[in-house]
């Protein structure tokens, strides 16, 4: 192709796509990452202990088998253990991990804790399908392929049944319908209604159902039964999904990305009409291009290096890939630029009867891609360059296999050393009883064994010891937690920026309001999509030293310790609580904690009641807590005309309204003993204000 042509078809925006030129743009991005596909293929067969001429027996055969056919092959999963240890920290770190929106500007301040709110929600209700899910499978892509990249887009669709209906359930839906039928209007008339009531139907299946009604009083009719109007986020894999030119430094300023991905018939048919897709097109790769082989879809390009043990490769005869190509486009004519998608597959261009491609469309609303790309480690400007946890503990992984094949085939010849026999008289059976002839003493014997590795061991735990120095796992070196922490925040900001996109398609793609809730706020919460120019730094932060629970004691003990010096009310006890609760067991927290507000309004029924029995000659004892809230409501309900009458005339229920109220006077003094005894007076006050901290 012309390099010019080429050049200005993918930088300038036209009525249609140039398809042979994306196609050829494609072919050339994915040529030309094989060195990084490489790094992938050996990634995997490093962390799955998979290698040319590994057997089911864990054992060495043929003419290259050494030290001796038969002799140990054992796996070693050295690398795998320590990437599912990371997996299994970052995804604690994520389910325990506080969300916080920061507004960047002070108009913003009101609705910043809403956000933080609703973005909890988001991820804690399933309002984003299936998120832990793939957070999970792109720690794991993060760690074993050094890559995360994350999808963030709006899914809205409407999911269609057909429904055998009678006229009274039609009649439901829309009475207008029913009495037309009844009244035996114009064929044409109720055909109409039918199409205009039950969207997404035909005209050829409202004349049948118009007949079927007529014969049988039953129509089967689509019927819209579950809607999709939520945050669509999902982790692809660098080396076999979503590929970027092999020179991009920056993602967001690639000018060409694509994404391969699988649909069935079924579904690229129901993209006709949900998402607009040409009809020609989705009906040639049905016909032409339907089938994959299941064995290249998780395993690159040009399949693994090695091959397994069973031969997992089929045909999906039922599945389609289909292209996916993000430009980043400009307009000629006033120079705008813009993030334009078009769908196509990678072997058809188009032809005199059908387009090239499903769809092409500006994507309205986005700066960037929608996609959020992570590296494991920023060692090299370009993004390919990547540095993988298999790649670096490879070397000690082998070394570690080297010394335990070692062992075992050392115990191996000590269990059964080589047998020493005269030339051309080996027995004809050896073990345990057996007859064993010979004509003098000495004729059998064993062969000398070596002698115990002594070092192997040391060696080993020395290995180990520094692989988890190296990926930040050694529990008891400061610099490994340093490591750690620095991997976890590393997964946790890319969580926050798949969030941050997420709540942006909210404000450009979702309904105008959305009722939620979450713990810690007694009544549902109503956010709405507000300005589309607002803009929220999104924290997700954990500390990496909250999963060992003597640290999280000795900082519980602190905050406690702490309270007793809250004399102006700083720390917020309630909100201590919660966190104190939710470091003991979060789903217990979420059961037992209750909102402030519903804790006060509780409190205040516990008095009430209370004092109704104490004015019916009941005596009460003070409830364990909440003594400051008890008085108010003590003072209040003695303020009261007829209550202050009885008080002044019945000695008795003067006296056990007075026993009620000291019992909680007496609780607030013990607390405030505490504190005594801590300073060896009473707080130092001038009237009723405390300059004890002053």
């Amino acid at each position: 192709m012309q390099n010019e042509s080429v050049s200005e078809s993918l930088t300038y925006v036209s009525d249609e796509p140039d398809i042979k030129t994306l196609k050829y743009a494609y072919d050339q991005t994915v040529t030309e990452l094989e060195g990084y596909f490489d790094l992938c293929r050996t990634s995997y067969d490093d962390r799955r202990n998979w290698w040319p001429g590994k057997s089911r027996d864990h054992r060495k055969h043929g003419s290259n088998a050494f030290p001796w056919e038969g002799a140990s092959d054992i796996e070693c999963h050295l690398i795998d253990e320590r990437i599912t240890r990371l997996v299994s920290l970052f995804m604690a770190s994520l389910n325990r991990a506080n969300i916080r929106a920061f507004p960047v500007e002070s108009g913003d301040i009101a609705r910043g804790k809403v956000v933080s709110g609703f973005l909890k929600w988001m991820v804690s209700s399933g309002y984003i399908p299936r998120f832990y899910r793939e957070m999970e499978l792109g720690a794991n892509y993060l760690l074993e392929r050094g890559i995360l990249i994350s999808y963030v887009g709006w899914q809205r669709e409407d999911r269609r049944f057909l429904q055998k209906l009678d006229l009274d359930q039609i009649a439901q839906v829309s009475p207008e319908v029913a009495v037309a039928i009844q009244d035996g209007n114009d064929d044409e008339e109720l055909v109409a209604l039918l199409q205009a009531t039950f969207e997404g139907t035909t005209k050829k299946r409202a004349k049948k159902a118009l007949k079927e009604l007529r014969k049988d009083g039953l129509a089967e009719l689509p019927v819209v039964r579950r809607q999709v109007n939520a945050p669509d986020v999902k982790t692809l894999a660098p080396d076999g999904d979503f590929f970027f030119p092999p020179y991009v430094t920056d993602p967001q300023r690639a000018p060409y990305c694509f994404w391969r991905t699988y649909y069935t018939p079924q579904e690229l048919e129901n993209k006709v009409v949900t998402d607009g897709w040409d009809e020609g097109f989705v009906e040639h790769v049905i016909d032409k291009y339907r089938g994959v082989n299941i064995d290249s879809i998780e395993r690159e390009q040009e399949g693994r290096r090695s091959i397994s043990l069973t031969d997992n490769a089929y045909e999906a005869e039922e599945l389609i890939e289909i292209c996916y190509g993000y430009q980043r486009l400009i307009d000629q004519e006033d120079g705008a630029e813009g993030i334009y998608c078009t769908v196509f597959h990678k072997e058809f261009s188009g032809d005199e009867f059908t387009q090239g491609y499903a769809k092409f469309e500006l994507l309205n609303g986005y700066e960037d891609y929608p996609v959020v790309v992570s590296r494991l480690s920023e060692d090299s400007k370009r993004l390919y360059d990547a540095t993988t946890v298999p790649s670096v503990l490879r070397g000690i992984q082998n070394q570690v296999k080297v010394e335990r094949d070692s062992r075992i085939d050392r115990n191996s010849l000590a269990t059964l050393p080589p047998i020493l026999h005269p030339v051309g008289q080996a027995p004809s059976d050896w073990g345990p009883g057996r007859m064993i002839p010979y004509r003098r003493k000495g004729d059998l014997d064993f062969a000398p064994t070596p002698p115990s590795p002594t070092g192997s061991i040391e060696i080993e735990t020395t290995l180990t010891d520094l692989a988890d120095r190296l990926v930040g796992l050694d529990e008891g070196s400061s610099m490994s937690q340093i490591r750690q922490q620095f991997l976890v925040d590393k997964f946790l900001s890319h969580a926050a920026e798949v969030l941050k996109m997420a709540y942006k398609c909210f404000q450009r793609f979702g309904p105008d309001e959305v009722f939620f809730r979450v713990t810690g706020i007694p009544d549902p919460q109503v956010l709405d999509k507000g300005n589309p120019d607002e803009n929220f730094d999104i924290l997700i932060n954990f500390d990496v030293q909250n999963t060992d629970p003597e640290t999280v004691q000795a900082k519980t003990q602190q905050f406690v310790a702490l309270n007793q010096l809250n004399a102006n009310n700083r720390l917020n006890v309630d909100s201590l609580l919660d966190v104190i609760a939710a470091s003991i067991d979060p789903v217990m927290a979420d059961a037992v904690l209750q909102p402030v507000e519903t804790a006060q309004q509780e409190m205040v029924k516990s008095v009430t009641d209370d004092l109704t029995k104490i004015f019916s000659g009941i005596e009460m004892p003070a409830r364990p807590a909440g003594a400051q809230i008890a008085l108010q409501v003590i003072q209040q309900y003695s303020q009261q005309p007829d209550v202050a009458q009885r008080l002044a005339t019945d000695e008795s229920f003067a006296a056990r309204l007075q026993k009620y109220a000291r019992q909680y006077t007496f609780q607030m003094q013990q607390a405030q003993n505490a504190q005594i005894g801590r300073v060896g007076t009473a707080p130092a006050q001038m009237g009723e204000i405390d300059t004890q901290n002053l």
